[in-house]
């Protein structure tokens, strides 16, 4: 009968060793192995087991790898650089987008005239509905990309704007900008262009409204995400003390 493989760990293998130079009687060797044990190193199981044994310890520090516990995938170091980068671009992009929405040029109503050629003063809804729909486009890009975040204030702070989004869905759908399921906006132009351009105005324009509320939302995922890079920087590099700052030198440093 082999022992199980799995019965061993660091504190097994070296007891194991450590009755080599006991006597012992019985069921056991004179030098402190019993007859099982004795019969598994015989065989070769023994050697099987202990590549195993430092299989297994290589594989839990692979790459300096770590755990999201929020979703159990493994991100790698170059992962969450790339997505941290990702994420602080995005939000970038969605507060500049806010930050057209806010710009007085943009609410400025134009001279247009009717098939009958008569002039009036109002809203260009085609520049409106353009800016709003860059809007969406790049929260949308936010939202994707932070939901593959490690870092768990991206991932807060993420969850804290499509919280805040999902409060403010009827206001939205008041004017043609729906929330799915996978907290992503969709809208309807059309409709965006018929509705009430005041209210639209109050909506992204204003202070206080939805869309600056997402902008500061937005700014603070930038600077997470600006955050996060910052201490990733930081691995795969020596510390003032020669230890190996790498997260799986943690190992390496314990025997040297």
């Amino acid at each position: 009968m082999h022992m199980s493989i799995n019965a061993y760990n660091a504190s097994t293998i070296s007891a194991l060793f450590a009755g080599l130079n006991n006597s012992s009687s019985g069921t056991s060797l004179s030098y402190g192995i019993d007859f099982t044990t004795y019969n598994s190193i015989k065989n070769g199981s023994y050697s099987k087991l202990m590549r195993k044994y430092y299989s297994n310890q290589a594989s839990e520090s692979t790459n300096g790898a770590t755990a999201n516990k929020n979703t159990g995938k493994v991100h790698s170091i170059d992962k969450q650089k790339n997505n941290a980068t990702v994420n602080r671009d995005n939000a970038a992009s969605l507060v500049d987008s806010a930050s057209e929405l806010k710009k007085y040029s943009l609410w400025s109503k134009v001279d247009k005239t009717d098939k009958d050629g008569n002039t009036t003063k109002e809203y260009d809804t085609d520049k409106i509905a353009k800016a709003v729909s860059s809007f969406v486009k790049d929260y949308n890009s936010l939202v994707s990309s932070t939901a593959d975040s490690s870092s768990r204030y991206v991932l807060n702070s993420a969850s804290n704007m499509v919280n805040y989004t999902r409060a403010n869905a009827d206001l939205l759908k008041k004017i043609g900008i729906s929330v799915g399921s996978d907290n992503k906006l969709t809208v309807d132009e059309d409709k965006l262009k018929t509705s009430d351009m005041a209210v639209i105005k109050s909506v992204f324009k204003d202070s206080g409204s939805f869309g600056q509320t997402i902008s500061a939302k937005a700014s603070t995922i930038y600077g997470n995400a600006v955050s996060q890079l910052s201490e990733l920087s930081t691995k795969n590099s020596y510390t003032s003390n020669g230890l190996y700052s790498y997260s799986s030198g943690y190992t390496y440093n314990q025997y040297t």
